[in-house]
């Protein structure tokens, strides 16, 4: 019995092993961040939860034979709403379907469903929420083609009714010819050509807000929210079809499905200074030593694997927020190294403050690739207001006559020099950044007044 159990073992991994065509992981994989430990953007399926359906019962008691209809309706679908949150440092894991609930069904008693819970996504102030294409659908197979060219009008007929109407049992719909001849009226075609209305104006109100054009907002405060998915309203129970010919009518409407959007999540950081350098500038150690965050610190490239935002604290209870942004290389607008990665974060930054280490052999060569990589990236995005913090001035050798050329080459850009291993001027760094920073606000805080 063990030898015949390890030898299907081995037979079942040589199977695997020498498989032609190994399964691919799909592009969906990287766009729903899995794998990762810090997550900035994702794509999600949202679906508003459908509506409940609605109920076809009667009043039944003692000395009441029939009753009126009381069929409740059924409750709407929950919405799909996404918030921004002081809570949240990144997007959260979420699946590739985001479903609020659905309503309930009406019960009997003229007892309505409850609406279905909303399903909100709580996200990072900063993220931005847009609206992408829906990926192809499957294309059918010729089983299924078959099964459908091979479906009569009837059927068809039939199967559309099923979709959208709850009988009530042993309900007969159809009339015949001998019961038309004699001018008997068909109910529940009524009702159908009452339903019939109420869809044109349900399509008529979907293709009007598909004219306002896909979904994008930007959520950049706390508590600020946007329904992306509306859930379907619930169906009728059988007293809305109530009418002075028909007195007990024994349907009832299906709830309608809920709104499906397919959309892409995407954090950009939301700091007052973002930290611009080249892998091992020390911007890691610079933060530490401003603020109250405490990135990863080491002697190696790439030490920073995604932002962290850290909070300065002057004395006066003024505070300004500063974003570690993985270190940028050459060809990142191209999204080399961590590419887009970082970009993207430096976008909301008031102010770029570029970290270069005056030690190394070119410190203005290290700055021109940092310019052209953001202005490569998003053009106009080297005009923002910045400063040269220039890092490791205590190796006094190579420090003191880089700083010269620096000035020299650059001479309308505030140039720091700092030692952020030793805490060497950063008083002066911390009270330039507070006056620069304060500046750009008073401006933006003008700005709004006179537009408002």
């Amino acid at each position: 019995m063990h030898a015949w159990t390890r030898s299907f073992s081995a037979t079942r991994i040589l199977a695997v092993d020498n498989d032609p065509l190994p399964k691919r992981r799909s592009i969906d994989y990287k766009l729903r961040g899995k794998g990762q430990q810090f997550i900035d953007f994702l794509r999600v399926e949202a679906r508003g939860g459908a509506g409940g359906d609605g109920c076809v019962s009667f009043h039944r008691e003692k000395f009441v034979a029939k009753g009126p209809p009381n069929g409740g309706n059924g409750g709407r679908g929950g919405h799909v709403v996404v918030r921004a949150s002081s809570d949240e440092s990144m997007l959260r894991r979420l699946g590739r379907v985001c479903s609020a609930k659905r309503g309930e069904h009406g019960q009997g008693g003229g007892r309505h469903g409850t609406t279905g819970k909303d399903l909100v996504i709580e996200v990072p102030i900063g993220t931005i929420v847009r609206e992408v294409e829906a990926p192809a659908a499957r294309p059918l197979t010729e089983d299924e083609q078959d099964d459908l060219d091979s479906l009569t009008d009837l059927e068809q007929q039939r199967i559309d009714r099923d979709k959208r109407w709850v009988y009530y049992p042993r309900m007969d719909t159809t009339i015949t010819e001998e019961q038309e001849a004699a001018g008997r009226k068909s109910f529940f075609k009524e009702a159908e050509r009452f339903m019939d209305e109420e869809d044109k104006y349900y399509r008529w109100q979907v293709k009007k807000e598909l004219r306002k054009g896909p979904l994008y907002v930007d959520l950049t405060e706390d508590g600020q929210e946007v329904v992306v998915c509306q859930g379907g309203p619930g169906g009728y129970g059988n007293p809305h079809f109530l009418t002075n010919d028909n007195r007990s009518p024994k349907w009832a409407t299906r709830g309608r499905e809920g709104q499906v959007r397919h959309l892409e999540l995407e954090l950009k950081t939301i700091a007052d200074i973002g930290l611009v350098g080249l892998p091992n500038a020390g911007k890691s150690t610079l933060l530490g030593v401003i603020s109250n965050a405490h990135p990863k610190q080491a002697a190696y490239a790439f030490t920073t694997l995604h932002p962290y935002v850290g909070t300065v604290d002057y004395i006066d209870k003024y505070q300004l927020t500063v974003a570690d942004i993985p270190g940028l290389i050459q060809g990142a607008h191209r999204n080399v190294g961590l590419g887009h990665a970082f970009l993207r974060h430096v976008e909301r930054a008031k102010l770029l403050a570029y970290v270069v280490d005056l030690s190394g052999q070119a410190p203005w060569d290290d700055l021109q690739v940092l310019r052209n990589e953001l202005e490569a990236y998003r053009p106009g995005l080297t005009r923002r207001q910045s400063l040269i913090i220039a890092n490791k001035a205590d190796l006094i050798a190579t420090a003191k006559p880089n700083l010269a050329t620096l000035q020299a080459k650059y001479p309308d850009l505030p140039i720091i020099p700092v030692s952020a291993r030793y805490d060497k001027n950063i008083v002066k760094l911390t009270s330039s950044l507070r006056k620069i920073v304060d500046t750009i606000r008073q401006q933006d805080q003008a700005n709004r007044n006179s537009h408002s």
